[in-house]
């Protein structure tokens, strides 16, 4: 059966790798301003690191958070532009000498803060790993692939996704309808 945690049982875990996922990564690293939930993930980012737990991610974050982090940019060149996309599209955008301003920026935190703190697990996904995970159901792909990782290394997800609500996987978060199942 699998647990689900909150912030405060991070000094009481069990000695499993947590597993990022990228709005956790998104809410610590890059905070927009827009909710609490990054002021709540940045300080269980640091207990964390005092309870000196194995933290880990894989290259399926990281591509997640590269691609969510880039269209967050567009979309505040666009306001603080007042351009709309028919104007300046994403494409012309992340071609622009801004875009290629603001992805060195995101690199340089994935390599500086990210890379440095984490693990990246891996797999080399065979056509039997994969076949499984193109079902049509209530979670993407990528969320598929990370519950494969955290189930095969035993990890716990620290997630704030209510689609990962029904996972039978162990759980950190602070969002109250992961909580409740």
């Amino acid at each position: 059966m699998a647990n689900r945690y909150r912030p405060q049982d991070i000094s009481s875990l069990p000695e499993k790798p947590i597993f990022f996922d990228a709005n956790v990564i998104i809410y610590v690293f890059w905070p927009l301003g827009k909710t609490n939930w990054e002021q709540t993930y940045s300080s269980v980012f640091g207990n964390l690191l005092k309870h000196k737990k194995k933290m880990t991610l894989d290259v399926t974050v990281i591509s997640e958070v590269i691609n969510r982090t880039v269209r967050f940019e567009h979309e505040n060149h666009l306001t603080a532009n007042n351009l709309t996309k028919e104007v300046c599209s994403f494409k012309n955008y992340r071609d622009s000498q801004e875009g290629k301003d603001a992805i060195k920026d995101i690199y340089d935190i994935l390599k500086l803060k990210i890379l440095t703190s984490f693990q990246i697990l891996g797999k080399a996904f065979s056509q039997a790993d994969i076949e499984p995970l193109l079902s049509v159901d209530t979670i993407d792909f990528s969320d598929k692939v990370i519950l494969t990782l955290c189930k095969e290394n035993d990890c716990i997800l620290l997630t704030n996704d209510k689609d990962f609500a029904s996972s039978n996987i162990d759980i950190l978060t602070s969002n109250p309808v992961l909580l409740r199942h």
